[in-house]
């Protein structure tokens, strides 16, 4: 998939801007069905192969109900499973077609996969119409397969969150790494959730059940998809707390704390209603627990998306000048192609320094005019920083390319001879 990298066209601020909107709303479709679909397989296989033993009618029954209200139909399969993660792929070609590091390897090869994964799993949901014995092993092949895909597809949003510190050790190291583990167990913890929500609201909402829940097996079927939900959401404010620790400082923003709090406000409604549905059933409290995960679902992809745009900022300003530049020379403009030393600053090192105060670092004005005529040397240490005052802590580095890092010395150096009246 890297080379659709070298294909993607130049982007004005505005179609950037546009298509992180775009990439909500394709995740916002994907995941949950993705995790439905994931989650309904393994339990629809697994009664299944409990009612071989057990030899009892609800497991028989609950495991045909289960598949065929997840998948639906495989044109919904299509459309909201390949297509959404097929244009989220195109989407991430253009925000990273500036940039060394990518994503796309790691969501080609979740695509390949959903891709064959779907197959099986369509391929098994038919077998309960077309053969009296259905075909386990696909359900039991897809789901596996399904499972490493969005290991995979995880990774993939992961490499975008940490854009700018992540730093590749291979495609199968890059797997076992912390901040991906501790985020794919939140994403499955999420999708068993949601996928509870959405076996409660299926089997007791939609058209009354569909005409197909007697007493005794409604009861089998809300205790089974009530321990789904309580247990997995029980355990996702904790792995909401982790995913929010492990995320860089300079990465979040007012905007992102709001909308993981409103996240968690959903998830308490959530578990107001599951408690209602549990103590006295109504139907209704099952369809707004279903939206109520589902929301909070938005409002991760969200707080996710927030601070991708956040850490590709400097990428997002350089694809936008080189379109600037495109654009003027088509219509017979000369245009020289700059880079805004300022504003890179403003989104690497606001955050940690300032030209009169202390803030982490030392105030540029104390530090800085050693410099005056050594341009290079400053340049040397923004791209390769080293500890020098013991009062401070270490500076990260920033990870600026060569243009990048002397836009930003040239703009330091200027003000800071304007401020000190050199």
């Amino acid at each position: 998939m890297e080379f659709l990298k070298n294909i993607a066209l130049p982007q004005s601020a505005g179609d950037i801007e546009l298509l992180h909107y775009m990439l909500v709303l394709m995740l916002f479709l994907f995941i949950p069905f993705i995790s439905v679909i994931l989650w309904g397989t393994v339990l629809s296989v697994y009664f299944k192969m409990k009612e071989k033993i057990s030899l009892e009618e609800n497991h028989r029954k609950i495991s045909k109900d289960i598949i065929e209200l997840v998948t639906v139909n495989k044109s919904i399969g299509i459309i909201l499973g390949i297509v959404p993660l097929f244009t989220a792929i195109l989407i991430f070609s253009q925000l990273f077609s500036a940039s060394e590091t990518s994503n796309l390897e790691f969501l080609g090869i979740a695509f390949i996969l959903l891709t064959i994964a779907l197959y099986f799993i369509y391929d098994y949901r038919d077998s309960f119409e077309n053969l009296k014995t259905p075909k386990v092993i696909s359900g039991i092949i897809g789901s596996a397969i399904l499972f490493i895909a969005l290991w995979m597809f995880v990774t993939g949003i992961t490499v975008a969150v940490f854009y700018e510190y992540w730093k590749p050790a291979g495609s199968i190291q890059d797997l076992f790494t912390s901040v991906v583990i501790i985020r794919f167990i939140y994403f499955l913890a999420a999708s068993i959730a949601i996928t509870g929500g959405a076996l409660l609201f299926g089997f007791f909402y939609l058209e009354g059940g569909k005409g197909r829940i007697d007493k005794e097996y409604g009861k089998f079927v809300k205790r089974i998809a009530i321990i789904i939900t309580f247990t997995a959401t029980l355990l996702l404010p904790l792995l909401i707390f982790a995913n929010l620790i492990i995320l860089p400082g300079t990465v979040l923003s007012g905007a992102v704390f709001a909308y993981i709090t409103i996240g968690l406000f959903s998830l308490f409604l959530a578990y107001h209603f599951l408690y209602m549905i549990f103590t006295r059933y109504s139907s209704k409290f099952t369809a707004l627990l279903f939206f109520a995960l589902l929301f909070m679902i938005f409002t991760v992809i969200i707080s996710d998306q927030l601070i991708i745009n956040n850490s590709t900022k400097v990428q997002s300003a350089i694809l936008a000048t080189k379109y600037d530049v495109i654009l003027n020379e088509l219509k017979g403009e000369d245009t020289v192609l700059e880079i805004s030393g300022e504003e890179i600053y403003k989104v690497k090192c606001a955050a940690c320094h300032s030209f009169d105060n202390k803030i982490v670092g030392p105030p540029h004005n104390e530090v800085v005019p050693k410099y005056i005529g050594k341009e290079q040397q400053l340049i040397s240490f923004i791209r390769n920083p080293v500890k020098i005052d013991p009062n401070y802590p270490p500076m990260p580095n920033p990870g600026l390319e060569p243009n990048e890092a002397k836009a930003v010395a040239e703009y330091i150096l200027k003000q800071v001879k304007q401020n000190i009246g050199k």
